[in-house]
């Protein structure tokens, strides 16, 4: 008999159920035919057939006693057995999920998951993960398609009583993209935890098996065909299975590359730095237009020198850069007065209901300044300073061919883009006590299409009866500079914002303790409004509001010798608002000076207009073109002890 007849042979032998069930009575013990009879309810001379026949091929053996035993030979074939056996029997999963790319000294061992139990159920997967984490005692470790950000603060609280995690990632998924999804004492420990020994983190090119994995479980999926995680698989905690997932991580670990920063700039090799300038303080980051590289590149730098200088173009991919240590980040080179350094991110999806930022301001005292950077397209908020001492953004450009496609979804509200946000990050924490400086830049939300215009709807934005379907995402709230929760001075000037749909520069909610000052700035809109929040004004191209969304009262805030050009329809110069919320708390600004201001309204609603504020200045503007009111002011009826009225304002030398 040749090899390949006795290789079907076998194959035909145990195939059939009885005899698959003989030898695996007898691994278990030495069988008469008798017993073997009582066991599977079948007649003596059925048994008897079955068992002389595993015999024939030497599967098992008859001692002198009439006891049959499995020969070593038959052992070996009834665990290779085990593989085909837990294959069949998930052969739905295994048919539309891949494990091609498991080393073959794996799957010639899947058998060893034969106790696993499988779970389809999206909910049930993601609950059996918080429980590998929430009963770990002494390590998780993770080999996932991204960061998984949901179990957060489970993973802060297993960090906390001294689990140790190893995190392995694709080397295109950088860290937490999504991290302003976390609360902000959440978002600050991970920040803290970044470098934390306790904590290793390797990328690979490519995951082909997702694992969550502790000293007591294993929740895991395969990829499907498209190579995606759908958190459905399989629930292990028998030490076999547990003992094949610790062996698999381990390949993949030693094949993975480091992600943790390094204070070597010869190792921070990622970002290919070209040089370093004047000291070790001082870094020079060569960008590769790949967001495998570029992303980590810049992390790394900020995170280990005080200079950061960053030269050629760079792709985050969907990352976004944190900044939690005094720093100054700035791009190499100008020309025309644009930026050579060009920073962009690239691969979300639309639309989406988590905040996305490209670079965010985030330490304790901390003072850094960021300039001379173009940032040619990004998604949701652009810079995003949310804590520190004090903030410079100078110089720098921020570009989108249109501001569609992109924004943190609010249904009926929109989709909002803004270009830069400064002040505290949460209504109990204002920030930047040392100030903000924002000058000499440039935005512009919806440069002209390569084909020639910008965006439009056949022509409808003209009627003034018109209003975008925002739930349709018809068009999206861009907002240029916005000024939230600030406690110290702040300063907004010579900066150029075009082509906002909503608010040019916005202010709102800042402490008692602000002083801003908003001066010679351009805002020019060539675009039609959006007639944000059920506003009956398209935009305004500055709003100032002492309590939009919290109970704040008090500052001051000066607009002097800015130019606003708006062309379309039932937009508004300057609007000065009290509060729009009625809590304890809540009152009006304590000083608004405007003045010296130019406004030139297209086809508009209200040249400058004060609703619900007092001791409001507005002196020495000129206000042009078409519009129903060149100055109006607004009073309303108090609500809940709230003063709502708008006394003690002044309008003075005004030319409209």
């Amino acid at each position: 008999m040749s090899r390949t007849e006795r290789f079907y042979d076998l194959m035909f032998e145990v195939s059939n159920e009885y005899r698959h069930q003989i030898m695996l009575m007898l691994k278990e013990q030495a069988m008469r035919v008798t017993a073997l009879s009582n066991e599977l309810d079948l007649t003596t001379p059925e048994v008897s057939r079955h068992i002389s026949r595993l015999c024939e091929i030497e599967l098992a053996v008859k001692d002198v006693e009439g006891f049959f035993h499995l020969t070593p030979f038959g052992t070996m074939v009834l665990t290779m057995l085990q593989e085909f056996e837990f294959t069949s029997k998930h052969s739905a999963y295994f048919s539309t999920h891949l494990n091609a790319g498991l080393p073959a000294e794996f799957t010639k061992r899947i058998g060893d998951l034969s106790e696993s139990g499988f779970s389809d159920n999206i909910l049930d997967f993601i609950r059996q993960i918080e429980h590998v984490i929430k009963d770990s005692k002494e390590y998780v470790w993770l080999l996932c398609d991204q960061f998984p950000l949901n179990h957060l603060s489970l993973i802060i609280e297993a960090i906390e009583r001294g689990v140790q995690f190893r995190i392995i990632e694709p080397r295109d998924r950088i860290l937490s993209p999504d991290i302003e999804a976390i609360a902000s004492e959440e978002n600050l420990e991970l920040s803290l935890t970044k470098l934390n020994r306790i904590i290793e983190q390797r990328m690979l090119d490519e995951i082909n098996v997702f694992m969550y994995l502790s000293e007591k479980s294993c929740v895991s999926a395969f990829p499907t065909l498209r190579g995606e995680n759908e958190y459905k698989g399989f629930i292990s905690k028998d030490e076999t299975s547990l003992r094949w997932f610790r062996e698999v991580f381990l390949h993949y670990w030693e094949e993975a590359e480091p992600r943790t920063p390094t204070p070597s700039p010869v190792q921070v090799k990622r970002g290919q730095i070209s040089e370093i300038t004047g000291s070790t303080n001082s870094i020079v980051v060569v960008g590769r237009d790949r967001s495998e590289y570029d992303a980590q590149a810049i992390q790394d730098a900020l995170d280990n020198y005080e200079e950061v200088i960053l030269k050629g173009r760079f792709n985050l991919g969907t990352s976004t850069i944190y900044i939690n240590r005094s720093v100054v980040l700035r791009g190499e080179g100008r020309k025309d007065d644009i930026p050579d350094t060009k920073i962009y991110k690239k691969g979300w999806t639309f639309p989406f209901i988590i905040e996305d930022f490209l670079l965010v301001v985030r330490g304790d005292g901390i003072d850094v300044l960021i300039e001379n950077i173009h940032i040619e397209d990004f998604n949701g908020t652009c810079i995003r300073n949310q804590q520190g001492h004090s903030v410079t953004i100078r110089k720098n450009r921020l570009t989108l061919r249109s501001g569609l496609g992109r924004g943190l979804s609010f249904g009926n509200w929109g989709d909002h883009v803004v270009g830069i946000q400064s002040g505290g990050e949460s209504m109990f924490q204002g920030s930047f006590p040392g100030g903000v400086l924002i000058e000499d830049n440039f935005l512009d939300f919806a440069i002209s299409y390569e084909r020639g215009g910008f965006i439009s709807n056949k022509g409808l934005e003209n009627d003034p009866s018109y209003r975008p379907d925002l739930q349709k995402h018809e068009n999206s709230i861009c907002i240029g500079i916005y000024a939230s929760r600030n406690l110290g001075k702040v300063i907004i000037r010579n900066n150029v914002v075009r082509n906002m749909t909503s608010r040019g520069i916005l202010v709102n909610d800042n402490w008692g303790s602000s002083d801003i000052t908003i001066e010679n700035n351009s805002i020019i809109s060539e675009v039609f409004g959006v007639y944000p929040y059920n506003n009956p004004m398209s935009g305004v191209g500055i709003l100032l509001q002492s309590a939009w969304s919290e109970p704040r009262s008090r500052g001051r805030v000066e607009v002097n010798g800015n130019k606003i050009v708006c062309d379309k329809v039932n937009y508004c110069g300057i609007a000065v608002y009290g509060p729009a919320m009625y809590q304890k708390g809540a009152g009006k600004l304590e000083e608004c000076i405007i003045k010296n201001n130019e406004i030139e309204l297209g086809n508009g609603s209200i040249g400058a207009l004060v609703r619900r504020s007092d001791h409001t200045e507005i002196i020495d503007n000129k206000i042009s073109g078409k519009a129903y009111y060149g100055l109006q002011i607004q009073g309303s009826p108090d609500r809940q002890e709230i003063d709502l009225g708008a006394k003690y304002n002044i309008f003075e030398d005004n030319d409209m």
